[in-house]
């Protein structure tokens, strides 16, 4: 289990949330849709801790050859699920798992 902050969590839900999460291949968002209400300062701080914790993975728009990077939450933290009660889990067939809120 993987102990997370309030703001963390609510980071990991805009990446769930993202419509590109209801494409059969995990939960995962190009950066430009991510729709914090944070400065962008706040916003890299974040994926840059969920990546340092190993719950994200961050590719650069260098590394893929784009004008935007992709976050993707990693597969040990989103596990398929059929739980009707969670909306993104209702979209993306995907439930966030391993995590601890504090």
């Amino acid at each position: 289990m993987t102990t997370i902050t309030k703001l963390e969590m609510q980071a990991l839900k805009e990446i769930a949330n993202c419509d590109f999460s209801s494409d059969g291949n995990g939960l995962h968002s190009p950066t430009y849709q991510l729709n914090f209400d944070l400065p962008m300062n706040q916003v890299r701080a974040l994926l840059s801790t969920l990546s340092q914790k190993g719950i994200v993975g961050v590719t650069s728009a260098e590394d893929m050859g784009e004008t935007f990077g992709w976050v993707r939450i990693k597969d040990e933290y989103a596990v398929e699920s059929d739980d009707e009660t969670i909306e993104f889990v209702k979209r993306t067939g995907y439930k966030l798992t391993n995590l601890e809120v504090k």
